[in-house]
């Protein structure tokens, strides 16, 4: 029987405007009415993601950052669960790499303040949405490497061709050890990659939850869009995709929403959720 929810954020529940519908919020104010644990597992950053875990008030740890943040509670009385740091070494490495390559790349620096992110942008690419929504959080510089702390930062995003990016990738692999390499999305010929310290990835972010709550994989449902679900897609007993997510993603899943982020697809997910318990 399903007993949680994990749901991603971006291209999931939240619109393209980057609200919550009603709509969504009122079926997840059900699904707790029920009885059914809600958590969160997405690649925003705390700063940029805990103000729709305030609004919900989820009660059990979250998930930030594909994993490499896991905390709980809210404001002053927040407690950091785990947390993982890309090594400044690595980080400089593929930092350097990226740029020679002439890949727009993004200097995660802080976990919990902001600005959060230094670059040299802002750049004209098929993201440009990404940096628009994000440019409160930004620092453009001319030398983001002098950001990369001596104790580690959160990670290192590079955007750009996915066939420079695996190129990057290949040409570093042997001086990734310890590296977490996540694949968040792909526009056109684009996509944007993110290289974290050592044991990142949304399945292990909800390993936390999941021991938080004292459940199990065959406990969970999740509901995501995109490529950096595909871990906790592969291992939930019900795992959903939202009618917008790509061909490679929605393969994975149990079944497809009809309804997509912007007309309450996270509404109908857990819908089908609740009838499956006998609940609605």
């Amino acid at each position: 029987m399903i007993r949680l929810i994990v749901i991603d954020l971006d291209g999931t529940l939240l619109n393209d405007e980057k609200k919550i519908s009603q709509e969504n919020e009122n079926a997840i104010r059900c699904a707790l009415e029920m009885g059914i644990a809600v958590s969160i597992s997405t690649g925003r950053s705390y700063v940029s993601g805990h103000e729709y875990v305030e609004q919900l008030g989820i009660d059990v740890p979250v998930s930030y950052q594909n994993g490499a943040l896991v905390t709980f509670g809210h404001g002053e009385e927040i407690k950091v669960i785990s947390r993982s740091v890309l090594d400044p070494s690595k980080a400089r490495m593929i930092y350097k790499r990226a740029t020679q390559k002439s890949l727009n790349t993004l200097v995660f620096f802080d976990f919990f303040t902001l600005p959060d992110i230094s670059t040299v942008g802002p750049y004209d690419s098929p993201y440009r949405e990404y940096y628009r929504h994000n440019k409160y959080r930004m620092v453009f510089e001319e030398n983001p490497l002098k950001r990369i702390s001596n104790d580690g930062i959160p990670e290192i995003a590079v955007e750009g061709k996915e066939s420079l990016i695996r190129d990057l990738i290949l040409e570093s692999n042997s001086h990734l050890e310890n590296v977490t390499v996540v694949k968040n999305d792909s526009l056109e010929d684009h996509a944007f990659y993110e290289f974290f310290g050592p044991g990142v990835g949304k399945e292990k972010g909800l390993r936390h939850i999941l021991d938080y709550l004292n459940l199990d994989w065959d406990s969970v449902a999740h509901i995501g869009d995109n490529y950096n679900d595909l871990e906790v897609l592969k291992k939930a007993a019900l795992p959903i995709v939202m009618a917008n997510g790509p061909l490679g993603v929605k393969k994975h899943a149990s079944f497809v929403t009809d309804r997509d982020n912007n007309s309450g697809g996270v509404a109908e997910a857990i819908e089908r959720i609740l009838r499956t318990r006998g609940e609605l």
